[in-house]
């Protein structure tokens, strides 16, 4: 049987369609390779959130493309939102391309490798069945995608013409998959969306969320859930509520925020203010120890000198255990995309290095007083003698490590570890057997 590469670019989200594809190609008999150069087949399933990611899906695609010149490649695949996008344009530029298969219709690749060259379906049905059925690429956690789309409508974003509006998953599609990740070992299971704090807001009118969680935690087998990408204006006192009194529900919550002041969230078609700060008073009364994760964006339309101090001195206010930051990109056919006063690219870079240099220190100093803290750890790898693993604190592959000597542990065990320091953002520590 021919062998095929899948080659993932973007979010979990993404990652979740690759395995999905991966598993319906190994179920007909297809042998996946992770090598393109030794693959008969090529699937490049892409990003087009921003310009970067846009430019780095381009340049897989044609670095694919020339293994149909030097390699083993004879048929190539662009699969994910820049194919929904612009699959004519990618038609017309890059010929070596053999069809495309845009963001809702993975599950019709094998239709696509037999020979339908395009099949690009409106994003709107969506029913996650073909997930049971993936070949998961992480251990020991895995994610869950419990809706599909976005019907928010902030002014910078691409995401709901690329992915439609939101259509949550039902409620015992996604008790099926998260039984069926425990059968196939996963630990921690991680819930993600769009916006997954407004899972069920299309069936019920509101957010069934916290009912979702209740019952994920009756499941046998699960250890750890977590929660990503969680809008702050649906973070009800139900979902806190839950969240607390949960005991496998991680005291983590990632709360995507891209800014402080008022007069920006209002410009982007956000809620924030000072409900930001009480919302986050609260989280942190009501749930002593939580991690708080956030991202915020710099350079945004009209953003002034005001507006970035202000965001500045939100960041050392809150003292978040996790911040990602990237510069704001101008996206075509976007409110945004059409403001004025936009700002010129150096200097976001210089506000995007500063807002990371004062997280570093605030991370520093947050590190600095967990020296001697106990945290039950799941071991993500082992090398060479080194555990690298996390706490309830860390999600995996955008959080911090904590990174201890492996002994006699191995890849999905639960260990007590000490904290003894830290190396930049990740800690250091030792097994602790008292």
């Amino acid at each position: 049987m021919q062998r095929i590469a899948v080659v993932n670019l973007g979010c979990p989200k993404n990652q979740i369609d690759s395995e999905t594809m991966s598993g319906l190609l190994a179920e007909q008999g297809y042998q996946l390779v992770s090598r393109p150069e030794i693959a008969e087949i090529i699937i490049v399933n892409t990003c087009s959130f921003i310009h970067d990611a846009r430019q780095e899906s381009i340049d897989q695609v044609l670095a694919m493309a020339e293994l149909k010149k030097t390699g083993s490649c004879r048929q190539l695949l662009v699969a994910g939102c820049l194919a929904q996008m612009h699959h004519r344009e990618l038609a017309e530029e890059i010929p070596e391309v053999d069809g495309f298969l845009g963001t809702g219709s993975v599950d019709k690749i094998l239709e696509v490798i037999a020979g339908k060259n395009e099949l690009i379906l409106p994003p709107e049905q969506y029913d996650g069945l073909a997930e049971t059925r993936r070949l998961l690429s992480t251990y020991p956690w895995g994610y869950l995608k419990i809706a599909e789309g976005c019907s928010r409508r902030c002014s910078y974003c691409v995401i709901p013409r690329l992915r439609g509006p939101l259509r949550s998953k039902g409620m015992e599609q996604i008790l099926v998959e998260a039984r069926w990740l425990v059968q196939m070992g996963i630990k921690e299971i991680i819930l993600i969306a769009q916006d997954t704090s407004q899972y069920g807001l299309d069936i019920a009118g509101r957010s069934l969320l916290p009912n979702l969680l209740v019952e994920l935690e009756k499941i046998p087998g699960i250890h750890w859930i977590r929660l990503l990408y969680c809008y702050p204006d649906h973070i009800t006192d139900e979902l806190i509520d839950v969240m607390a009194a949960s005991g496998k529900l991680c005291k983590y919550l990632d709360i995507p925020l891209q800014h402080s002041h008022p007069a920006i969230l209002g410009s982007m078609g956000r809620k924030g203010g000072m409900e930001l700060r009480e919302l986050i008073d609260k989280l942190r009364h009501r749930i002593p120890g939580i991690a708080l994760r956030t991202t915020f964006m710099v350079g945004y339309p009209g953003e002034t000198r005001e507006h970035f101090q202000h965001l500045l001195d939100f960041v050392r206010w809150a003292e978040f255990d996790h911040l990602g930051s990237f510069p704001y990109s101008r996206e075509a056919g976007t409110r945004a995309g059409a403001m004025k006063g936009h700002v010129p690219p150096f200097i976001k870079k210089r506000r995007y290095r500063k807002l990371m240099t004062v997280q570093q220190q605030i991370v520093h100093k947050r590190n600095a007083k967990l020296t001697g803290t106990k945290f039950k750890v799941l071991v993500d790898s082992v090398s060479g003698g080194t555990a690298y693993g996390r706490s309830y604190r860390e999600a995996p592959e955008i959080d911090s490590n904590i990174i201890f000597p492996a002994m006699s542990v191995k890849v999905g065990d639960f260990v007590s570890v000490r904290c003894t320091g830290f190396n930049g953002y990740d800690l250091l520590g030792e097994i602790d057997n008292e």
